[in-house]
Parts: structure tokens; C-alpha cells; sequence
């Protein structure tokens, strides 16, 4: 007889009846799923050993910063100190002289190249220019190692008309050869007139030449001019070959 609750009628070996099929098999129940970590353990051991890690450093780190906050103490006291004490420097130093200027400074050392106790570094003549080295007659003017001494201008020999002749000696205490020549000589009238220099007044006139480091030489250097009348005559020199070195000026009130 059949069973209205299970259609498939009973076999006496627990088999169905013919022509019934197989009841489903029971699926085994299903494993309980691990966690990723406990599937995962030496990746989990590794983080775990990198987070201590992190952990320890981070806590090194906050002592460091504690030990570098103590350090820059002092250091700010100090500059607190130094911009107190600077307030009154720079007080004070508003009633000081301005140090003079690079170009102010090169001027003052070139009116000043002349030998000591004999050139007036205030004298002037007309025409006198920025860069010259001005002394007296008679002076020593040394500029850059090269001396040159001029006397006072005189009268020269007359015979074939007034001239005005003064010696000259030059002397080379340079490092380089100097040209030297009477016609890097030049006489300034009162008038303001320049004239150049020339072969008559003298039996020594300056030769030209050519100076070693030590060389020296003399003679006179004369100008077609008379200076009987008197009044201020400028004896100049200024050598044409060469670049550098400044204009030299004998002042002379005859």
C-alpha cells in the first residue's frame, strides 16, 4: 500500500519499487569557513611583527622630538639676547660718519700717490682732471712704482728765442720696461694754452728710451715759450704708449 506522504512504495530490501527513482543522497554538511587569518598565518604573523615595528619607531620618534625641542631653548633665548643687543649698536651708528664709497676711496689714494711731506694733495690748476697726481715743482710724483721728479721751470738758452726748460728724471720701479719719451711732456700756459715740447733751450734733453724694472734716466725737457712775464705754468706728463697709470701735474707760480 502506498503512502500518500511518500508516493515511492517500499522495497523489501529498502530499495525503490520498480519504475520509482532513487531519492536525492544527503549532501554532508557543509565545513565551517575559516577566518583570512587563520588561513593566512605566516602573513599575519609578518604584519603583525611590521605594526610592532611601527609602533616602537613612532615612540622613539616623539622622544626624539621632545630631546630636539629642549635643544632649540637656549638657541631662541640666544637670539633674543643678540637682536636686544643690536638695537643699540645700530642707534649709536646713526650718529657716525657714512664710511666713504668705493670711488670716493680710489680718488683719495690717487691725489695722495706723491711722496710724502712733499706734494700738496689740495693743490689745483685749471683744466686739472679727476685722475691727476698733482704736486709741486720740484716734487717726486710716484704713481703706480714710477717716479718722476721735475724742477722748476726756468729759462732756457735764448739763442734762437725764449724757451722754458725744466730737468727731468724718471725712474722705474715698476715690474715692466717703461718707453720714455720728452714728447710725452707737455707745458701748460697761464692763459690755458698746452704746448708740446721741443728740441731747443738745452744740450741734454730727455732721450728716449726704453726703461727696465730698476732703470733710471734724466734731462731736460724744454717748450718754445717764455716765461719771463711769470704767472702759473703747468708742466704735464703723460705717456702716450702706455694704457695705464694717470696724468702727472707739476704746479708752478713763477
Amino acid at each position: 500500500m502506498t503512502n500518500p506522504a511518500n508516493p515511492v512504495p517500499p522495497s523489501p530490501v529498502g530499495s525503490p519499487a520498480p519504475g520509482y527513482p532513487w531519492p536525492p543522497a544527503a549532501m554532508p554538511a557543509p565545513e565551517p569557513k575559516r577566518s583570512w587569518f587563520a588561513r593566512h598565518k605566516i602573513l599575519t604573523g609578518i604584519g603583525a611583527l611590521v605594526a610592532v615595528g611601527i609602533v616602537a619607531s613612532a615612540l622613539n620618534g616623539g622622544g626624539g622630538t621632545g630631546e630636539s625641542s629642549a635643544a632649540a631653548s637656549p638657541a631662541a633665548q640666544s637670539t633674543t639676547q643678540s637682536v636686544a643687543s643690536a638695537a643699540p649698536q645700530e642707534t649709536a651708528g646713526q650718529d657716525a660718519a657714512p664710511a666713504p664709497s668705493p670711488e670716493q676711496t680710489t680718488q683719495a689714494d690717487d691725489t695722495g700717490k706723491t711722496d710724502a711731506g712733499k706734494t700738496d694733495s689740495g693743490l689745483s690748476f685749471p683744466g686739472k682732471q679727476s685722475g691727476d697726481v698733482v704736486g709741486k715743482a720740484g716734487d717726486t710724483i710716484d704713481d703706480d712704482g714710477v717716479k718722476v721728479t721735475a724742477t722748476t721751470v726756468a729759462a732756457g738758452d735764448a739763442t734762437l728765442g725764449p724757451t722754458a726748460c725744466s730737468t727731468i728724471t724718471i725712474t722705474n720701479g715698476s715690474k715692466n720696461n717703461l718707453d720714455v719719451n720728452a714728447l710725452d711732456f707737455t707745458l701748460q700756459n697761464p692763459a690755458g694754452a698746452i704746448s708740446n715740447s721741443g728740441f731747443l733751450g738745452s744740450s741734454n734733453h730727455l732721450s728716449s728710451s726704453t726703461l727696465i724694472a730698476g732703470g733710471s734716466v734724466s734731462g731736460d725737457v724744454c717748450f718754445d715759450t717764455d716765461v719771463s712775464a711769470g704767472g702759473q705754468y703747468v708742466l704735464l706728463y703723460k705717456p702716450t704708449l702706455s694704457l695705464f697709470g694717470h696724468r702727472r701735474a707739476w704746479v708752478n707760480n713763477l
